[in-house]
């Protein structure tokens, strides 16, 4: 199957991100494994004219140097979802777009390169109702928005949302990565 673009995560980054393509006559394609708090945009994505894949999940990449060719899910098993361009938006920890182990935190389906601490003891604060570090870790991107993997940044492979490092406006990510792919 192909399309314009193909988004990785259903949450609200992602989906607003769908809508706003779809306005512009962009062809989507979501993939959302379960359900967001933030299903607002589910609806309107839909009735935008996105391909909304409910339930599925993203579980590998094709890649040809930088560029990601394809992306194949856990439902559609070796039917490739292909496109010019993707966006990555599958959340931090809770969601499971973030992932730690006694290594590091990694990003489980591209190998993106993520921006953390290395001293976990540095990861929380002792006060729970504080600020804490790990909010705070995420994916790594070029000016534009692109994903680095393996130190280099993809050719057409976009962040938005909570995936990314920083302090971050889910709403302002997702548009800000629209403007650059309508």
């Amino acid at each position: 199957m192909k399309f314009d673009v193909v988004i990785i995560g259903g949450g609200l980054a992602g989906l607003t991100a769908g809508v706003e393509l779809c306005r512009a006559g962009v062809g989507c394609a979501a993939v959302a494994e379960g359900l967001s708090i933030h299903n607002a945009p589910m609806k309107e994505y839909v009735d935008a004219g996105g391909v909304l894949l409910s339930g599925d999940s993203v579980v590998r990449g094709e890649w040809e140097g930088n560029r990601l060719l394809r992306v194949f899910t856990r439902n559609l098993e070796n039917t490739p979802l292909e496109a010019g361009n993707f966006i990555i938006s599958t959340g931090k920890f809770f969601s499971l777009g973030l992932r730690s182990d006694m290594n590091g935190i990694y990003e489980p389906v591209f190998d993106c390169d993520v921006l953390y601490d290395a001293d976990r003891e540095n990861w929380v604060n002792p006060d729970f109702w504080g600020v804490q570090p790990f909010e705070t870790f995420g994916v790594r991107t070029d000016a534009e928005g692109r994903v680095y993997v393996k130190g280099v940044p993809s050719v057409n492979l976009y962040a938005a949302g909570e995936i990314l490092a920083g302090k971050v406006d889910i709403v302002k990510s997702a548009l800000e990565v629209c403007r650059k792919l309508k």
